[in-house]
C-alpha cells in the first residue's frame, strides 16, 4: 500500500503550482490594483460633485458659472483665501486642501512639469503639468483647474494619488469638465450644447493630442462598466 508521494511526485505538484502562479498572480495583482485606482477615482469625482453643489448653495445658483467659482479670471499664486473668484477660489474653497497653488514651482503635488512626465495606457508620453492651478486634498488626489474658452467650461486634470506612480493616463490620471449644473463629466464636450463629448472608446493609448484629450473618454469608460476599470 503506498503511503506517501516520491520525490518526483512532489517536485511535479511543485512545477504545476509555480507554472498556475505565474500566470494567474500577474492577472489578481492588475485586477487589484484597478479596483484600488477605480475607488480613489470614484471618491475624488465625488468630492469634485459635492464642492461644486456647495459652491452653488452658498450663493443660492443653480448654475456654477453664475458663482464666483465659476468666474472667469485667474490668480496664479494663490493659497486659502488670496483669490476671491475663478478656479483658485474654487480649489482653495472648496476641495479641502493640504497643499495649494502646487501645479507649479519646485513643491508639486502632480508628478511633474516635464513634457514626459505622465505615460499612456501603451507607455507612450502623454505630456506633463506645466503651470496650472493645482491643489493636494486630504484626500491625496491632485486637482488641477483652468478655465477652457474653446468650449467654455472649467476643466480639470485630476491625479487622483498625486505625485505616486502610476502616473499613466486611464489608471491614476483622468480629465474632467464642469457643466453649468455643477455636474462633473468626462472632458471634451464642456457647455456646448448638442455636443457628447468623448465616447467610452476613446481613452488613448497612442498619445496623440494633448493630455487633456489623451485622457478623454477615459471616465466615460469607467463609469459606464459600472465603476470598473476594463479597458
Amino acid at each position: 500500500m503506498k503511503k506517501g508521494f516520491t520525490l518526483a511526485e512532489v517536485l511535479i505538484a511543485l512545477g504545476i503550482v509555480g507554472i498556475v502562479a505565474v500566470l494567474t498572480i500577474p492577472g489578481i495583482m492588475r485586477d487589484y490594483k484597478n479596483r484600488s485606482y477605480v475607488a480613489l477615482l470614484q471618491e475624488t469625482h465625488s468630492q469634485l460633485s459635492n464642492a461644486t453643489q456647495a459652491a452653488m448653495a452658498d450663493e443660492l445658483s443653480d448654475n456654477f458659472y453664475e458663482t464666483k467659482s465659476g468666474a472667469v479670471t485667474s490668480c496664479t499664486d494663490f493659497s486659502k483665501g488670496d483669490c476671491q473668484k475663478g478656479m483658485a477660489y474654487f480649489l482653495s474653497t472648496y476641495m479641502d486642501p493640504v497643499k495649494y497653488n502646487c501645479g507649479r514651482g519646485s513643491d508639486l503635488c502632480v508628478a511633474g512639469a516635464a513634457v514626459d512626465s505622465y505615460k499612456t495606457l501603451s507607455g507612450a508620453n502623454a505630456g506633463g503639468v506645466i503651470d496650472s492651478d493645482c491643489v493636494l486634498t486630504a484626500k491625496g488626489a491632485a486637482v488641477c483647474a483652468w478655465f477652457n474658452p474653446n468650449n467654455s467650461t472649467a476643466s480639470l486634470w485630476v491625479d487622483i494619488n498625486g505625485k505616486e506612480p502610476p502616473n499613466v493616463v486611464g489608471r491614476d490620471v483622468f480629465s474632467m469638465d464642469i457643466k453649468t449644473d455643477g455636474s462633473i463629466s468626462d472632458y471634451g464636450a464642456g457647455n456646448i450644447p448638442g455636443v457628447a463629448g468623448c465616447v467610452p472608446s476613446h481613452c488613448s493609448t497612442d498619445g496623440a493630442g494633448s493630455m487633456l484629450d489623451i485622457a478623454c473618454g477615459c471616465l466615460n469608460s469607467v463609469i459606464e462598466a459600472g465603476w470598473k476599470m476594463e479597458y
